[in-house]
């Protein structure tokens, strides 16, 4: 009977590359199925490769466990160097040489070097980047809502921003679908289960949420909202994401009609010479 670990142990000093999966799936407070599943494994080879089973396993599936595991700095590094130590293959062997810019950085230079109003999510919307267009499209008090602790749907359901939107119920209830579809591979995370509970607490969410199915994760709409400044204003949301990964993507607003057009024409949110 094969029995999954549920509570993490002190790494050993030579810690074997299975050992070292078990530590740091402990440590995200995951278990081999919950792994197994977050990477489109089966649990049977997570289990074979934490036990020694497996002494071979491929790129591809390492790739998998480490996107399904969110490593970064010294967890990454531990498991790509107990990779190359078993298999004598190499991981990121050109980001170690070259030092690149990981998705997060490069979706934040876009971010920042977007004309129109835009800011990148992380896989469970959290705001990792804006840019001043963005900032100023939605009138966000950046001192009580920092950037970077910020999650679109927290934002859209705040009683401070939401009367923004026309109407608000309509977008609101599309973006919860869009996010539970988007999500739906992530429930099993610790920090999903957090996010989802401080959601509940806002104003009409649970309502909202408990009667909305996930939708299709359809990239494009078009909403209203009004301006204090500027007046109402028709936009397009645009999303781009990474090939071969979506753990971060960018949302750009565009001008989703003449009028809107022309005010961000007028504004300055739009390359001059480029209009229609």
């Amino acid at each position: 009977m094969q029995v999954e670990q549920t509570e993490q142990s002190p790494l050993p000093t030579n810690a074997t590359f299975g050992e070292v999966i078990g530590y740091l799936r402990s440590k995200r407070g995951l278990s081999q199925g919950q792994l197994a599943r977050a990477a489109r494994l089966s649990r049977t080879y997570i289990y074979h490769l934490e036990t020694g089973q497996r002494l071979s396993p491929s790129v591809r599936s390492v790739r998998a466990i480490m996107r399904a595991l969110d490593l970064h700095g010294d967890d990454r590094v531990l498991l790509t160097h107990s990779f190359t130590k078993l298999t004598g293959n190499y991981l990121d062997e050109e980001s170690d040489t070259l030092d690149l810019l990981d998705q997060r950085e490069l979706a934040a230079l876009l971010v920042h070097n977007n004309t129109f109003p835009a800011h990148s999510l992380d896989r469970l919307w959290h705001i990792s980047a804006w840019n001043t267009p963005a900032r100023e499209l939605f009138e966000l008090d950046i001192e009580q809502l920092p950037p970077t602790q910020a999650q679109l749907l927290a934002v859209v359901f705040d009683p401070r921003y939401r009367a923004r939107f026309r109407p608000w119920e309509e977008l609101a209830r599309r973006l919860l679908a869009d996010f539970k579809h988007n999500t739906r591979s992530l429930t099993y995370l610790p920090e999903y289960r957090t996010l989802w509970r401080s959601l509940r607490t806002l104003p009409d969410f649970r309502r909202i949420a408990d009667s909305s199915d996930p939708g299709w994760g359809t990239a494009s709409f078009v909403f209203q909202m009004r301006h204090s400044q500027l007046g109402p204003l028709t936009l397009r949301t645009t999303a781009t994401v990474f090939s071969g990964t979506s753990d971060y993507s960018i949302v750009t607003y565009v001008p989703g009609d003449q009028q809107t057009l022309a005010t961000f024409a007028a504004h300055g949110w739009q390359a001059q010479g480029q209009h229609l």
